[in-house]
């Protein structure tokens, strides 16, 4: 056996968190580690990595018994571990990112061999059938290009035991099945045994040998992943059977209104050297942006908030916002749920109050610049039990909590404005199947209430599920708005590769 943790406790402040978990990985094995958001998951794994001195039980990695109170501590165990929010430095650039810690040496003490460093890194992604741009600092790349940047960095260290948290959340298609066969390789040709976590039930019943479900700190049940349906695995997760699957809400039944009158315009708005975009969105209505990694749907939406210079004309309610800002855009009704939370998302160290007021003290939670305290505090608790964020503390800094709780925070501070507009880029990448459900009611319920919605995400369904029309974008380049009607997933999947082929 490759590693074995046996009755491995740990308990912050707030109490117990692991209650005596045994988990084990076979060399070359994919193990899927599932639970909602809170059930211990990544504590387990984080202990594996050597964040907490403090567990309890026993580690051992090839027959050795391990104890792991640092990260250097594991790494030199073979352990690696990619988060789901990502460990790397926005300004170094891609080469830099994959040889940190590791950079090789110069021919005098202090100077660094550029060139080499580079060299060995592209050697490393192409062995991995992973193609980067390399000079490209990492703040420029999209979420998927970061994603494998730290699976580069990752599997060119000695890997024995890599740790993969929710690695497909914000990835299209293709790139989901292109890592999956980076994964296969990894253990049949190196042995190395791949702790997947993962919300999606098809993906997990998939690629996995064997899957272990946790549920409130404690192991549920291990076996081996053929022995599983999706519905087993989803009732498994929440002890019951009367469950919501990982389906987005049929909306030609959720909607009951017609839609209202055009609520978000954008006119020929274009970002720097790429065509501009025309659309508009009614109120009540869900658009949806379809395309591959790269294609433009987050640079646009950035651009029609101000978060990134653009040229054209963004109307919201029929006023066009000039000078545009993301505090110009909010102030004006149009507001954005990013799709990296830890970068642009979320105030870390603040608490779960603080963010969900943070977009709504301008609107409905203060008149004429006074703060109404009472009404705060009503606010955020009832968005706190709509969104069943957990645990239901105001004061809990967003830092601390699950990343599916923070998604949930990120989300209800976007409703708590009240917003005419939203631009949603991947609202549920991360979030367990309960939660997502949760998640898709919400959304048609803030179009139901009046608001435009804009929806960018790499989860098909999710798409098709939700959006009224769709329009499938390509290198900057968007479509003409297809009726949801006209579409089902094989369609919908076969017009983005249309287009990416046609655009290369």
């Amino acid at each position: 056996m490759l590693l074995e943790m046996r009755d491995i406790r740990k308990s912050f402040t707030a109490g117990p968190v692991l209650h005596g978990v045994d988990f084990s990985v076979e060399a070359g094995e994919i193990h899927a580690l599932i639970g909602h958001n809170g059930a211990g998951k990544s504590t387990l794994m984080k202990t594996l990595a050597g964040n907490f001195a403090d567990y309890s039980g026993q580690i051992v990695i090839e027959g050795r018994d391990c104890v792991l109170h640092t990260p250097a501590e594991a790494l030199g165990q073979g352990v690696a571990i990619i988060y789901q929010d990502f460990a790397l430095v926005p300004d170094l650039s891609v080469a830099a990112n994959i040889a940190l810690g590791r950079e090789p040496k110069g021919a005098f003490p202090g100077l660094m061999p550029h060139r080499a460093l580079r060299t060995r890194s592209a050697r490393e992604a192409a062995l991995l059938g992973i193609d980067l741009p390399m000079d490209t600092p990492i703040r420029r790349l999209g979420v998927a290009a970061q994603q494998l940047t730290e699976i580069v960095r990752a599997c060119s260290q000695d890997v024995r035991i890599l740790v993969m948290d929710e690695p497909t959340a914000r990835l299209a298609p293709a790139e989901r099945a292109h890592l999956f066969a980076v994964m296969r390789r990894m253990g049949r040709e190196r042995g190395v045994g791949i702790i997947y976590i993962s919300h999606f039930l098809d993906e997990v019943r998939d690629i996995a040998d064997r899957v272990t479900v946790m549920r409130d700190g404690r192991v549920v049940e291990t076996n081996a992943a053929s022995r599983y349906t999706v519905d087993d695995l989803a009732q498994l997760l929440v002890g019951h059977t009367d469950i919501v699957l990982d389906q987005a809400p049929d909306r030609r039944v959720a909607k009951q209104k017609p839609l209202g009158p055009t609520m978000l315009e954008l006119d020929q708005l274009a970002v720097a050297g790429r065509p501009g975009v025309t659309l508009s969105v009614a109120a009540g209505e869900i658009v949806g942006l379809a395309g591959l990694v790269g294609s433009g749907r987050t640079r646009l939406a950035r651009a029609m908030v101000g978060d990134v210079v653009s040229e054209g004309v963004l109307r919201v309610d029929g006023r066009a916002v000039t000078r545009r800002s993301p505090q110009r855009s909010a102030a004006a009704g149009l507001v954005m749920v990013p799709e990296d939370r830890k970068i642009s998302g979320l105030a870390l160290a603040a608490s779960i109050e603080a963010n969900m007021e943070a977009t709504a003290l301008g609107t409905s939670l203060s008149r004429m610049g006074i703060v109404r305290r009472a009404r705060q505090r009503q606010v955020v608790d009832g968005l706190i039990r709509s969104f069943r964020i957990h645990p239901p503390v105001r004061e809990k800094p967003v830092g601390t909590l699950s990343g599916g709780n923070a998604q949930k925070v990120l989300l209800a501070r976007a409703v708590a404005a009240r917003p005419r507009a939203m631009i949603l880029d991947q609202p549920t990448a991360g979030v367990d199947i309960g939660a997502k459900a949760e998640l898709h009611k919400l959304i048609v319920l803030a179009a139901a209430e009046g608001a435009a919605v804009v929806l960018i995400s790499d989860d098909l369904d999710e798409i098709l599920g939700l959006a009224d029309r769709v329009v499938v974008m390509t290198e900057g380049v968007a479509g003409p708005p297809i009726a949801r009607a006209d579409l089902d997933r094989a369609k919908l999947l076969s017009a983005i590769s249309r287009v990416s082929q046609t655009a290369a």
